[in-house]
């Protein structure tokens, strides 16, 4: 088998559809990863040139039309056999896929991915200066700035992590206050957030997580920092995203306790708690919700991995060595 990397454009049609979600699902259920996107509305000419073997067709012009009349979403998905796997499972042929499922016909068809890894290798080079463009405009407007994602399983220290971390500088925010942010311009006020999350990430998560990035940078001026925490990084997609749009700008922080026995007697202490299954009754179950959201899997893509199982002084050395090495 042989990694190899092509692309999707999400149509007009398939943006309005709200079909992100479930295109960047079913990309990650097939074993493939998203290694960049970037939105932006086609020049026509760029258009006519992707389509360029098709100039013949009697519908050349109409699909050029179509594709560049709105905002697209570029992605460039890594994998297995994932020139194939785009173009004939993910995507597909009538009536299989994701145009099986929702095209309206030959134009609006919701997606369109390269079908050999000759036509993925040329796609992807005619593409390339999309994805550095943005590149080179998120890295302007982040000159300066450094984001901790504090993240970790069930009472493994985050707030202290992050309270220490304010102590020195590093302005301490919260993730939840930040998509209430959100929530509070997009939708009716009562809505829970919760429900919120959940709707916006199924029909369009890049949407949301840029939002949330934008409320992030707004806070951070309006509060006068360049540098700061956010609290807690919960599981699924957010965090790869944040980490492949900050860029070297950002770093997730995993706190982590690797012997339960000592968590779970810190937690028997912290709650006057008679013994350790007492402990391990108030925690589990919290673990297994965190389990299902996906935290341990953000250990595999942290930046840094903090071990909290030593004293707090200990921890407070390791947290002042990280922020020594991000911010020097």
């Amino acid at each position: 088998m042989s990694v190899q990397q092509t692309l999707i454009i999400v149509k007009p049609d398939g943006i309005a559809k709200g079909l992100i979600g479930q295109i960047l699902r079913t990309v990650e259920s097939n074993g493939l990863t998203i290694i960049d996107s970037t939105r932006l509305h086609l020049d026509r000419s760029w258009v006519e040139n992707l389509y360029g073997s098709e100039r013949s067709q009697v519908y050349f012009m109409e699909v050029v039309e179509w594709v560049s009349s709105a905002p697209i979403l570029l992605l460039k998905v890594q994998g297995e056999q994932a020139v194939d796997k785009v173009k004939w499972q993910i995507i597909g042929r009538y009536p299989d896929g994701i145009r099986g499922q929702y095209s309206e016909n030959w134009i609006k068809n919701v997606a369109h991915a390269p079908d050999s890894v000759q036509s993925a290798e040329q796609e992807l080079e005619q593409a390339s200066h999309f994805f550095e463009r943005r590149k080179m405009m998120d890295e302007t407007r982040l000159q300066g700035k450094m984001v901790f994602a504090l993240t970790g399983m069930s009472e493994c220290g985050k707030s202290t992590v992050g309270k220490h971390l304010d102590s020195k500088g590093v302005k301490r925010l919260k993730i939840v206050r930040l998509f209430e942010k959100v929530r509070d311009k997009w939708s009716p006020p009562d809505q829970e957030l919760y429900e919120f999350l959940k709707e916006q990430e199924e029909r369009d998560p890049y949407t949301l997580w840029d939002a949330f990035i934008e409320e992030l940078l707004t806070e951070m001026e309006r509060i006068g920092t360049n540098v700061s925490s956010i609290e807690s990084l919960y599981g699924g997609g957010l965090g790869p995203y944040l980490k492949q749009k900050l860029g070297h700008h950002f770093c997730i922080l995993f706190v982590d306790i690797p012997v339960d026995e000592i968590r779970f007697r810190r937690q028997m202490q912290r709650e006057n708690l008679a013994s350790i299954e007492d402990a391990k009754m108030y925690l589990l179950p919290r673990d297994e919700i965190k389990e299902k959201s996906g935290i341990p899997a953000l250990k595999e893509i942290a930046g840094e991995i903090v071990d909290n199982s030593g004293t707090l002084q200990e921890l407070y050395r390791v947290i002042d060595t990280i922020v020594e090495k991000y911010l020097k």
